[in-house]
C-alpha cells in the first residue's frame, strides 16, 4: 500500500510540472503579443528585419492521461484497504470463536467430573450393580475439529503486534494441546468404562455357570452321602451345615438367578470351604470342591474389574481436575493477547 500511494506522488508531480510553458529566450530575438491589434516590429540598423512566425505551444492535458492511472491505483488501494479490514474481522469472529467455545467447556467439565466421582461411590459398595457412568460428548473436543487451527495463530498475532511469533505459536500449541488431552480422555473414559462392562459381563456370565454346576454337585455330594449311610443325609455332620447355608443362600435365589455374588464369597462359599476342608480326603468332596473354586474364580473376576475401574476412574478425576483448572488460564492468557 505505501508503493502504491508514493507512485501516485511521484505521478501526480509529473503531472504538475507538466503544466508550466516552455519559453526560449535568447538576446536576439524579440517577443511579440499577438493579442494586441497593432503590431510594432523593431528593425535591426541594417535594415534587415526577419520576421519568424511561432505558433504557440497548446500545454499538453496530462490529466485525461493520468486520471485513469489514477483511478486504477486508488481502486487498488481501495479494494485492498477493504480486503485487509474485512480479513481482520474474519480473523477476530475465528478466534472469539475459539475463546467461545474454550469457556463454554467450563460446565460440562464439572458434570463430567462429578458423574465419574458419583460412579467412583457407588462402585465400591458391596451391591452387585453397575452404576450409570454420564458421559458429556461436550468435553470430547469434537467441536474444535471444525474450528481452523491457522486463525487462532493469526488471532494472536492481531491481538498483539509485538508478541514474538515464536510465542504466538507457544500459546497456539498450548491450546491445542489442551483439546488433544481433553480427547484423549474422553477417549479413554469411554474404552475404560466399555472394558469394564465387557470384563464384568464376562465374569458374571462364567459365575452364573458355576453356580449351576454348584447346584448339580451339591445334589451329587447329598446323593453319595445317602447312598453311603442309607438313609437321608439331612443329619450327617458332612452335609447338615452345607445344607444350611444351601437353605440360607441358594434357595431363595432359585427362581429368580438374583445372586450376590460378593454375599456368596464372603457368607457362603468361604464357611463351605472350611467345612469340607475337615474331610477333604473323601473322594465325594473333590467334585464339590472343585467347582466351588470354579465359582471362587468368577467371583475374583468381579472384583478385580471393580477394582481396576475404580483406579482408574480416580484417576480420570484427577486429571479432569487439572483440565479444569488449566482451562481459566489457557482461557485468560489467550485473552490477554
Amino acid at each position: 500500500m505505501y508503493r502504491i500511494f508514493t507512485t501516485y506522488l511521484i505521478l501526480f508531480s509529473v503531472f504538475v510540472h507538466s503544466q508550466e510553458p516552455f519559453n526560449i529566450r535568447s538576446n536576439d530575438t524579440t517577443a511579440l503579443n499577438f493579442d494586441k491589434n497593432e503590431l510594432i516590429i523593431p528593425l535591426n540598423q541594417d535594415g534587415l528585419t526577419k520576421v519568424v512566425m511561432i505558433e504557440k505551444n497548446s500545454k499538453v492535458d496530462w490529466l485525461k492521461y493520468l486520471l485513469p492511472i489514477f483511478t486504477l491505483l486508488l481502486g487498488i488501494w481501495v479494494k485492498g484497504f477493504l480486503e485487509i479490514r474485512s480479513n481482520k474481522k474474519k480473523i477476530k469472529k475465528a478466534g472469539e470463536r475459539w475463546i467461545a467455545e474454550l469457556r463454554s467447556l467450563k460446565e460440562p467439565l464439572e458434570q463430567q467430573i462429578e458423574s465419574l466421582e458419583k460412579f467412583q461411590t457407588e462402585n465400591v459398595t458391596d451391591e452387585f450393580n453397575i452404576p450409570n457412568l454420564g458421559l458429556y460428548s461436550a468435553v470430547s473436543g469434537e467441536v474444535f475439529k471444525s474450528l481452523d487451527k491457522s486463525e487462532l495463530i493469526k488471532f494472536i498475532e492481531l491481538k498483539n503486534k509485538d508478541l514474538d511469533f515464536k510465542n504466538v505459536i507457544k500459546i497456539s500449541n498450548r491450546t491445542n494441546g489442551y483439546i488433544s488431552i481433553l480427547e484423549h480422555l474422553f477417549k479413554t473414559t469411554n474404552e475404560k468404562f466399555e472394558k469394564y462392562l465387557a470384563g464384568i459381563s464376562k465374569n458374571t456370565t462364567e459365575f452364573t455357570i458355576n453356580i449351576q454346576a454348584f447346584n448339580i454337585a451339591f445334589a451329587d455330594y447329598g446323593i453319595a452321602i445317602e447312598k453311603e449311610i442309607g438313609a437321608d443325609p439331612i443329619n450327617d455332620a458332612r452335609y447338615k451345615p452345607l445344607a444350611e447355608l444351601y437353605t440360607e443362600y441358594i434357595i431363595p435365589h432359585l427362581a429368580d438367578g438374583n445372586f450376590n455374588p460378593y454375599v456368596l464369597d464372603e457368607h457362603f462359599f468361604l464357611p463351605m470351604v472350611n467345612i469340607l476342608s475337615r474331610y477333604r480326603l473323601e473322594p465325594q468332596t473333590k467334585p464339590l470342591s472343585n467347582v466351588i473354586t470354579a465359582c471362587l474364580s468368577s467371583i475374583k473376576g468381579i472384583r478385580l474389574e471393580k477394582f481396576y475401574i475404580t483406579a482408574n476412574i480416580k484417576a480420570l478425576i484427577n486429571l479432569y481436575q487439572k483440565q479444569l483448572e488449566e482451562l481459566d488460564e489457557i482461557t485468560s492468557h489467550l485473552e490477554k493477547h
